[in-house]
């Protein structure tokens, strides 16, 4: 928001430099020609305050993309929160959220820097980074329909993989990260509190009741050790 705000004022200050070479300001008869630094300045200013705006409003397009594909066609809309669009959220707490009836996906601030990181540099991701992967994968399931959390979390563990090659990702690299997240991260919430236990079940593994057996699935290379 502070930094599209700022490029709207060094916009306006440019354009106001060029109208008053050709629009006498009030009180004076003539007009003055530009002082060419500070207009260039001007220019310059608010093209650098617009990039970040411009680069996240390109990535959340991707994300709406992509987020579509996960949920089956189900279209989905994808906003990265600011700070203050944080502080407003009645669910700021939260990571991420999603509306199932609307399709919209929100993301607190900062998660959609870690899953920027993570895409442009996916072999040297830190765990939070494909953390925010996996919230991108999450929250798609949402949109796709599913309510409950455990359900959700399992629809996307599986499909970590497949989101991650949407997002560029080579599929070696994501194939290992999301293995070890279910490994690691997912399989440890069995024995932290509460609100970790709502996101998991005992029956998210390969062969059990909530297996989908995809064809992409984070778990083929576990497929194996079941038979």
């Amino acid at each position: 928001m502070l930094w599209t705000l700022a490029a709207l004022f060094f916009g306006w200050l440019a354009l106001r430099e060029i109208r008053a070479s050709r629009v006498p300001r009030r009180g004076y008869s003539q007009t003055r020609p530009v002082y060419k630094p500070y207009l260039f300045l001007c220019i310059v200013l608010s093209a650098l305050s617009a990039w970040q705006p411009i680069q996240y409003w390109r990535f959340e397009r991707l994300l709406s993309s992509k987020a579509t594909q996960l949920a089956d066609g189900r279209v989905a809309d994808v906003h990265c929160n600011s700070v203050f669009d944080t502080m407003m959220d009645s669910e700021q707490f939260a990571a991420g959220h999603a509306n199932i009836d609307t399709g919209h996906i929100v993301f607190q601030h900062g998660w959609c820097a870690s899953l920027m990181d993570y895409v442009a540099a996916p072999q040297r991701a830190r765990p939070e980074a494909f953390f925010a992967l996996h919230l991108f994968t999450h929250e798609s399931m949402h949109v796709r329909g599913e309510r409950n959390e455990a359900q959700t979390e399992c629809q996307a563990i599986q499909r970590d993989v497949r989101a991650a090659m949407l997002l560029g990702v080579p599929e070696a690299v994501a194939r290992k990260q999301a293995l070890d997240f279910y490994l690691d991260s997912y399989m440890s919430r069995r024995e932290q509190g509460w609100m970790s236990a709502q996101y998991f079940s005992d029956q998210c593994a390969p062969g059990k009741a909530m297996d989908e057996v995809l064809s992409d699935s984070t778990w083929l290379p576990l497929y194996q050790q079941v038979d």
